[in-house]
Formats: structure tokens, sequence, C-alpha cells
């Protein structure tokens, strides 16, 4: 007799484990959109620096003046 109440409630749990995972399938999807939607987030992000990147370099300032131009010798540079 005990054995068969072991094997029931086993063979319970089992079914109601199985019935309990039921709705992952749509979990499951939903979150596979998501992720499509940052991946396609992520993508333009790449594709927009990618395309910055490519455009023409920024103007560099002109270099300044690095004479070393006293105006009184006895003055001294800072």
């Amino acid at each position: 007799m005990m054995k068969y109440r072991f094997y029931f409630s086993v063979s319970l749990f089992t079914l109601l484990l199985a019935f309990a995972c039921g709705p992952a399938a749509e979990d499951r999807k939903a979150m596979h959109e998501r992720a499509k939607v940052f991946q396609d987030s992520i993508a333009n992000v790449i594709r927009t620096t990618m395309a910055e990147a490519e455009g023409p370099a920024p103007a560099a300032p002109a270099p300044g003046d690095t004479s070393r131009k006293m105006i009184n010798p006895n003055q001294v540079n800072k």
C-alpha cells in the first residue's frame, strides 16, 4: 500500500510540474521579440557610428606660434 501511495504522489507531482511549466512558450516568444528589438537598436547604433567614422575628418586647428621670441632679452618666457 505504501508503495502505491509513493508512486501516486510522484506521478501527481510530475503532472503538476508539467502543467505548471505550460505557458513558458509564450514567455519565450515575448523574450525573443524583445531580444530582436534590442538587437536592432544596437545594430542601428553601430551603423550610425560607422557612417560618422566614414565621413570627412574634422579640420585640425592651425598650430600656434612655437617660436621663442623675446621682446626684452632680460625677460624669461613663461
